[in-house]
């Protein structure tokens, strides 16, 4: 890849935080911790981008017609992970007057939880062929 400002702009920015993070990480441990979540999620989402592409499906016109639209399906799953979404707050805060670590790891979850979801669905349609939007 040609470097451009972008991706100047981009690695600085990079250099710069980790830079900060772990002078802060030395100072405190709570950012420590904080840090080593965040890495921790980054190496799994890395990890992600080695999966290989899912396989196409052969799907047969004359087969079975879902009783539920992808749209009906999408909000379900929209309206499950939103009403999880307003517990996961008060569970945060609750494991945080026990353990602050503890809480900003289910925290942590919770959030990467949802977009892994999303990001399960988008593969499963993608292995199904269904690119049309």
């Amino acid at each position: 890849m040609k470097p451009n400002i972008f991706s100047i702009i981009l690695y600085v920015g990079t250099a710069v935080v980790a830079a900060v993070l772990a002078y802060a990480s030395f100072k405190s441990a709570t950012v420590a911790w904080s840090v080593g979540i965040c890495v921790a999620i980054g190496v799994v989402v890395y990890g992600f981008s080695l999966l290989p592409e899912p396989k196409k499906v052969a799907r047969k016109e004359g087969g079975p017609v879902s009783p539920r639209s992808p749209a009906a399906q999408a909000a379900a799953v929209v309206a499950v992970i939103f009403g999880l979404m307003l517990v996961v707050p008060t569970v945060v805060l609750w494991l945080g007057r026990w353990s602050p670590e503890l809480g900003a790891l289910v925290g942590a979850v919770a959030l990467m939880a949802m977009f892994l979801i999303l990001w399960l669905r988008s593969r499963y349609q993608r292995s199904r062929g269904d690119d049309q939007g």
